[in-house]
């Protein structure tokens, strides 16, 4: 993740500003009418469901995947073409990174190692959901997830929180295609980036993305966790308003100062 985002090149601050942090009304309006449809995959903004029955209603509507990036709908991405932009804003972020990548492909085979990623994606975004986050990117073998205020609510770090425990749970009871448990480590932290939407180089496809130091600990936490562990900062613990469990200093790649974590149970 990048630290050198300029909030003057991207514009309409004040938009995205109330988007992700206070939350706009009408979005939220269109994201607590399609939560309660069932179906995934689901559009990063509005929350419409694409596939299931859900995804039967949101077409009915004229909802649908967009042309151009099916990872919106049609009507998000065309509003995201018209209005880009992007604002700094307090998040929670959890990094899940699937452990001993290379051994288990190895020892797998192409095909059975793309099966056991699967499975862990499909458990990280039924627990992002379940928990009111969204999966704000795919990185191979990780899953990153977010929390903003806007989406969220104000109790996303407790939200966080809960969802890494349900995800780190489901995964130590399923097994790989090995009949080995799928170990995952997990990094969790509670702090400001900014949130944008950015096109490729052709200017055709549009996407949201998340920079800044906060992003970077995260991932260097869930690098750092061991297979089935939760390492959250200090950060996510105070903002989830929850005594933390015993507190230890780390140095962490790329950080200048030490951070403070804990591994949740």
């Amino acid at each position: 993740m990048s630290d050198s985002a300029s909030q003057p090149e991207f514009g309409n601050e004040q938009l995205w500003l109330q988007i992700f942090r206070d939350g706009h009304p009408v979005l939220m309006g269109k994201q607590r009418r399609y939560r309660r449809l069932p179906g995934l995959p689901r559009c990063k903004l509005c929350f419409a469901p694409f596939g299931g029955w859900g995804g039967w209603v949101a077409r009915r509507i004229g909802l649908r995947p967009s042309n151009r990036n099916p990872r919106f709908c049609n009507a998000c991405d065309r509003f995201i073409e018209q209005f880009p932009g992007g604002a700094e804003v307090p998040i929670s972020i959890l990094f899940c990174d699937l452990r001993g990548s290379v051994a288990l492909g190895e020892r797998l085979g192409a095909a059975a190692y793309a099966a056991t990623v699967a499975r862990m994606r499909d458990t990280v975004v039924a627990a992002l959901w379940q928990h009111d986050g969204f999966v704000l990117e795919f990185q191979g073998d990780s899953v990153i997830g977010v929390w903003p205020p806007g989406f969220s609510g104000k109790d996303h770090a407790l939200k966080a929180v809960a969802a890494a425990r349900s995800m780190a749970r489901t995964l130590a009871r399923q097994e790989d295609a090995g009949d080995d448990p799928i170990r995952a480590g997990i990094g969790l932290h509670t702090g400001t980036a900014f949130l944008c939407t950015f096109s490729a180089a052709s200017g055709l496809l549009q996407e949201v993305g998340a920079f800044g130091q906060a992003m970077n600990i995260a991932a260097r936490l869930s690098a750092l966790a061991e297979p089935g562990q939760i390492l959250a900062t200090r950060a996510v613990c105070d903002a989830a308003r929850q005594a933390p469990p015993p507190l230890r200093q780390v140095t962490l790649k790329g950080i200048d100062e030490p951070v403070e974590i804990t591994a949740l149970a």
